[in-house]
């Protein structure tokens, strides 16, 4: 300190020495926390280490630490990895970290193969690290595809049947009404999905698709009134808005639980229900459930506590044995349900004033497995067992002292019950020779512990079991299950054994890796499962696992080892465009879930479009792209329609299908009647049969405009012909010229039929509301990606005409290209660029004086003797330099750039060459068709006119108005497509999804 100068200053010193003297007051701050003595560390010694456990210092060193001020730093308290890596420690750990996002039962199977997000407050497997989407493809078409799907929310509905139907009907569709009053539906034998609407406000006010399924009807019904009780499951992403909606229609109110039903009931503690009252019976056999699952493990350490050796004797000669400590062992099953609902007391619970009317929030408390594929009867069929329930005279009384508490004892000890399960299984077993049924039916299944009939390994799918076969109708079978006892869930999940008890029972077989015999302490576990049709030619059947919870994993590995493939969120969604399926309500532009999602999208799209250089990003004011990263549905349909303030989706599957059939009929059926028109005049060709008509098409002024005939159009003339004369050939109606001619002449009828039908449903269509969206899938023509956000765009007269000319040879069809707008605010983002940079030199130029400042006024031995350091003086006057150039730095350069970067909201959107008509939500290559395709959404208006110019402009064949080659005979109608990042159009097929994508026959 002696050697210093009293007066330091900064600008008439080296670069070297300012370095040096900083080094040094950084040294003389760090000794009033103890830094003389880290000064003398030995150089092996880490400091970062020494300073957060001070006691890893040397001996001598620690004294001198103390005086300084050491004693004021607090060691680190987190435990070892080795301790927070424990089976019981790791569990708490699990539980703390499923707080914030709940997990899956398979979580920890799903994380370490897949890509996991966070999502509508889940912890949700996204895709798979090892496999892509064309491993689910195959598995979906040729296998079995397995999904977990137990985020989806069940609500349960109970009272009577008068109030509740009348009351789910404000939410429904009228088409779906017809379904929900069917007997099969209101017995429980068959589950039905439908839209759920806002109350009164159908077609509009959409929220999410429900599953719907009934519990079988009480037997013994008291009352005057008919109860029933009914499952909902819902989406996640619009669970609290069904919660409102079904309170506000039954007049719900929330019901405060007691704290006894907040309390996990423990395992030590012994409760002993009343047996007074109708439900102390039940109530008493989940106790005893709930301490039968530790009966094993308290026998355990019974058997150590006697081998503890004689130590003391008493005087009366009595051997004293000296007490072991023991640590009890945890219930590993208690501790996993903890952040569960369960039992049923902790479910949050509505209801109506005089209640007759309850909601029961079962959220979490069961399992739900989805299995897509023709393969799935066959998964199911080696994964699961029926179990045997037959109770011997012997064992009639029900021993609750064993460990799986033996609930199946109770509940099929009525004989009509056991007459149910045996009727189950033989249905179960009849679906074999027809697994494909026409109409979504459920089947309850008692199955053994899939536990024990887990294989060691993966085993491949059996080849003898095809599901492959042709729908069929079975008899009817009963619905009875534990499944819809809350009661009985609840013992099936509180008394499940622990892994340990049952490897120590395999390890014990004679052959190893063998089937382990049923034998009556065995468990037993209920399951529902939901059998829904194919949706599409393209995938399979469709079934559905309803467990209970705690048994999720128990019930996922063993699909899994017989030849599922499992799929995440990703997979799923491929899946949509794939098949045309329905889609979750988040995907939907007309329900506030798909609103909050497309806002969270559009934002992070934003994000990484302004997170490359400038150089590096698509200038959209000059491609003409107005909205690059959202679909702006509601503009849409204003610009078509004025005065349009709300939008909804078209669902009425009979107005689907009058649409799918107008747009192939208008392709198919005006080139019919134009050939026969046109071939009655002609003459006929050496073969008998009319030639081809070069009529001109007709343009918008009456015109025509000649278009040749070559090489190509030759060829396809021919293969026509030959495939006219296969199904002629075929149906037998070739004989002579003379029938020919009457069944050109009967054509020429049903034609005239058919237009006449096409007018009604035309009239139809147009009679609809203009604030309606309709579902499409688009498939490229050509070369070229399909992303979202593609705008899809109406083509003109030019457009359709050149495009039925033949390609030349060598040279491919090209479609047209949006010419380039000009950027008006190229000039103002260049002298933005220019201010922000003299700004940013200004600033560092008044930071720089502000710490030479400080420099100056504080030497190195006043800011020894000083209560303020040099850092804190410093960051002390920067804030007083921003605080006063406040006005300059306050203006939001960025929002103001990337505003200038991007058109106006409120510009007109139909600022392009050619009118749009819809956009994309999603794009990929799609394996069905080998080529890119999309799934997205038109306006209702600008399809129908679409409609309209195709059939003005559709008069002779062209091999583009046919589907691609893996859908021959498809008929569909050309659009032009345009990327937003691109100012090229392309080519795209466009079909309505929904509506059959198959030729429809003639009769």
């Amino acid at each position: 300190m002696e050697d210093l100068p009293q007066q330091c200053n900064y600008q008439a010193l080296g670069a070297a020495r300012i370095r040096e003297i900083k080094s040094i007051v950084s040294k003389l701050e760090n000794c009033e926390h103890g830094g003389r003595a880290f000064q003398k560390l030995p150089r092996h010694m880490q400091r970062r280490t020494v300073s957060s456990n001070p006691r890893r210092l040397p001996r001598y060193l620690r004294e001198k630490h103390m005086r300084e001020g050491g004693d004021k730093v607090k060691p680190s308290r987190r435990p070892s990895r080795k301790y927070r890596r424990r089976p019981a420690n790791l569990l708490q750990e699990y539980n703390r970290r499923s707080q914030k996002n709940v997990w899956l039962e398979t979580h920890i199977w799903h994380a370490k193969r897949f890509h996991m997000k966070r999502q509508w407050g889940y912890a949700l497997p996204d895709t798979a690290t090892c496999r892509g989407h064309r491993a689910s493809l195959r598995a979906a078409t040729t296998g079995c595809l397995l999904q977990d799907v137990s985020y989806l929310c069940c609500i349960e509905l109970e009272g009577a049947k008068s109030t509740l139907l009348p009351g789910l009907s404000k939410v429904m569709q009228p088409e779906s009404v017809g379904v929900l009053t069917q007997p099969q539906v209101l017995a429980g034998r068959q589950w039905m999905s439908f839209m759920f609407f806002q109350p009164g406000r159908q077609p509009y006010g959409a929220i999410t698709e429900v599953d719907l399924l009934f519990h079988p009807p009480h037997r013994n019904t008291t009352t005057q009134e008919e109860k029933i009780k009914l499952w909902l499951w819902t989406h996640p992403s619009s669970y609290s808005q069904v919660i409102d909606t079904l309170a506000e229609i039954f007049q719900l109110e929330k019901v405060l639980p007691s704290h006894s039903d907040l309390i996990f009931p423990s395992s030590t503690e012994s409760t002993e229900p009343k047996e007074n009252g109708e439900g102390d019976f039940e109530a008493k056999e989940i106790m005893e459930c709930k301490e039968g699952s530790h009966v094993a493990t308290e026998s355990v350490s019974k058997n150590e506590s006697e081998d503890v050796p004689e130590d003391e004797v008493t005087q009366d000669g009595k051997s004293k044995q000296k007490k072991k400590k023991t640590r009890k062992n945890k219930d590993v099953n208690a501790e996993k349900l903890k952040t569960r609902n369960v039992p049923i007391e902790r479910t949050p619970k509505y209801a109506s004033g005089d209640k007759s009317i309850t909601m029961t929030l079962l959220k979490d408390t069961l399992n739900r497995f989805k299995l897509l594929g023709p393969r799935s009867y066959t998964v199911l069929s080696a994964a699961f067992l029926p179990a045997n329930v037959v109770t011997e005279e012997k064992e009639e009384k029900i021993d609750y002292e064993e460990p799986c508490g033996q609930w199946w004892k109770q509940y099929f000890g009525e004989a009509e019950r056991l007459l149910s399960h045996q009727k189950q299984v033989a249905s179960w077993e009849q679906l074999a020779s027809c697994p494909l049924l026409p109409s979504p039916v459920v089947l309850p299944l008692t199955v053994r512990d899939p536990r024990v009939t887990l294989p060691t390994k993966k085993v491949p799918m059996k080849d003898k079991d095809s599901d492959d076969g042709e729908q069929g109708d079975l008899p009817e079978w009963p619905v009875d299950s534990p499944m819809y006892s809350s009661d009985f869930r609840d013992q099936v999940t509180l008394s499940k054994e622990p892994d340990s008890v049952l490897n120590q029972r395999r390890s014990q077989l004679l052959v190893p890796g063998s089937l382990m015999p049923e034998t009556p302490q065995e468990a037993r576990l209920p399951l529902l499962l939901l059998l829904r049709p194919p949706s599409s030619d393209v995938l399979g059947g469709e079934w559905e696992v309803v467990v209970p919870a705690g048994w999720g994993m128990s019930v996922f590995m063993p699909l899994v080892l017989h030849g599922a493939v499992v799929a995440g969120q990703h997979e799923a969604e491929n899946l949509h465009l794939e098949a045309l399926t329905s889609l979750p309500p988040h995907l939907l532009p007309d329900t506030p879930a798909g609103g909050l999602y497309s806002t969270w999208l559009t934002a992070e799209r934003r994000t990484k479009f302004f997170s490359n250089p400038p150089a590096s990003r698509p200038n959209h004011i000059k491609l003409g792209v107005q909205f690059p990263f959202n679909q702006p549905w509601l503009k849409l349909l204003q610009e078509w329609h004025s005065g349009i303030s709300d939008l909804f989706v078209l669902r009425n599957s009979r107005l689907i299908s009058c649409l799918s059939s107008l747009i192939e009929n208008t392709i198919r059926k005006r080139s019919e009647m134009n050939e026969r028109i046109n071939g009655g005049s002609s003459t006929k060709n050496i073969n008998g049969k009319p030639a081809e008509s070069t009529n001109d098409s007709l343009t918008s002024n009456g015109n025509t405009s000649v278009c040749s005939e070559g090489v190509y159009s030759e060829k396809r003339k021919a293969d026509d012909d030959l495939r006219v004369e296969t199904k002629r050939a075929k149906q037998g109606d070739l004989q002579g010229e003379n029938n020919q001619d009457e069944v050109e002449g009967e054509g020429m009828l049903k034609t005239c039929k058919l237009f006449t039908q096409e007018t009604d449903n035309t009239q139809e269509l147009e009679a609809l509301s203009p604030a309606c969206l309709v579902m499409m899938q688009l498939v490229l023509a050509h070369k070229g990606t399909l992303e979202p956000c593609a705008m899809v765009c109406l083509p003109k007269e030019e457009d359709l005409l050149q495009e039925n000319e033949p390609p030349r040879p060598g040279m491919p069809k090209e479609a047209p290209q949006e010419p380039l707008h000009q950027d008006p605010l190229h000039d103002h983002r260049k002298r933005m660029r220019e201010e922000h940079i003299r700004m940013l030199a200004k600033m560092r130029r008044v930071r720089r004086r502000a710490r030479h400042r400080v420099a100056k006024k504080m030497d190195i031995v006043s800011a020894t003797h000083s209560n303020q350091s040099v850092m804190e003086a410093t960051s002390e006057a920067l804030k007083k330099v921003e605080i006063e150039n406040e006005s300059i730095i306050s203006k939001s350069y960025k929002e103001e750039m990337e505003c200038s970067w991007l058109m106006s909201p409120s510009e007109p959107l139909q600022c392009c060459a050619r009118p749009i008509m819809g956009y994309t939500t999603h794009g990929t290559f799609s394996h069905t068709h080998g080529r890119a395709a999309g799934i997205g959404w038109v306006g209702l208006k600008p399809l129908l006119t679409l409609i309209h110019q195709c059939m003005k402009y559709r008069s002779q064949k062209s091999s583009f108005w046919e589907a691609p080659s893996r859908q021959s005979g498809t008929k569909c109608l050309p659009v032009l497509v345009r990327n937003p990042n691109s100012s090229q159009y392309r080519w795209a097929w466009l079909f309505v999804a929904g509506g059959s994508c198959k030729d429809v026959s003639e009769g």
